[in-house]
């Protein structure tokens, strides 16, 4: 049985895990686009030049990352105090086939909803066609890492399930206020608006509106960038984002338990 095969199976074995759940699978399945709809519509104005809708609907993408989080950390949580994952460690399934079908999954669902969010974009708000796709790849894989690799660097931290969700939550809320999904940054104080920037989400975000709409929305004026300008303007936010990949991977070394924490 190859790696590949090994880490396909585990994913699989993920989605069967959040398919039992189902409060959590509601969540997860469905909130987000649900939020992405609330989104788009709590944008009024336009914002420099681009339609209210198109400006909402096109941040509303990065919806999916944070409920990345929520299904990575209960997942893992949920095996682990079943002791699900000390029978894997005791098989042939390699470490880092286990973390990658966790990564593999929650990054499937979060690529179905972020095209099923693109196709409402486009269609209820009238968003036009996305002006550099490699940059919102490398905008989705950065996202998608960001927050697996925090989902995993905090579930040892975490004592059972239900304290999963507790925690999940406030990382979901706070992510999108940082981001300014929920309001404008603008009605924040001057420090709270730098503490916002240097949020795991509030980069992502970034990056996916310069690639969608062609323009620089880390200054005020939000000025157009070309193909290989929209790449340069978006280098400090990929480096706030490997910054909390790196905060991720340090905390999995020193937290992450194989072990029922009640064992």
């Amino acid at each position: 049985m190859s790696w590949f095969s090994m880490a396909w199976a585990q994913a699989r074995l993920n989605h069967t895990v959040l398919m039992r759940m189902r409060g959590l699978a509601f969540s997860v399945l469905f909130l987000p686009l649900f939020l992405a709809v609330m989104n788009t519509s709590a944008v009024r104005v336009p914002v420099n030049g681009v339609p209210a809708a198109v400006f909402g609907a096109v941040g509303a993408l990065a919806v999916v990352f944070p409920f990345t989080y929520m299904t990575i950390t209960s997942s893992i949580v949920v095996r682990r105090e079943e002791r699900i994952y000390k029978r894997l460690r005791g098989s042939a399934l390699p470490t880092s086939a286990i973390f990658a079908g966790d990564v593999l999954h929650a990054a499937l669902i979060g690529a179905v909803q972020g095209v099923v969010i693109l196709v409402f974009a486009m269609a209820a708000a009238r968003a036009p066609l996305p002006q550099n796709i490699p940059l919102m790849l490398v905008a989705f894989v950065l996202g998608a890492a960001v927050f697996a690799a925090l989902a995993i660097g905090t579930a040892g931290l975490i004592p059972n399930y239900e304290v999963a969700q507790i925690v999940a939550l406030p990382v979901l809320f706070g992510s999108l206020v940082g981001a300014g999904m929920m309001f404008p940054l603008s009605a924040l104080p001057d420090w709270a608006q730098r503490v916002a920037e240097l949020m795991p989400l509030t980069p992502i975000v970034t990056m996916i509106r310069t690639a969608y709409l062609g323009r620089d929305f880390g200054q005020d004026a939000a000025p157009e960038v070309g193909f290989l300008e929209g790449f340069q303007v978006s280098a400090v936010g990929l480096g706030i984002g490997l910054l909390w990949i790196g905060i991720g991977l340090w905390s999995t070394r020193k937290y992450f338990r194989w072990d029922p924490r009640r064992a």
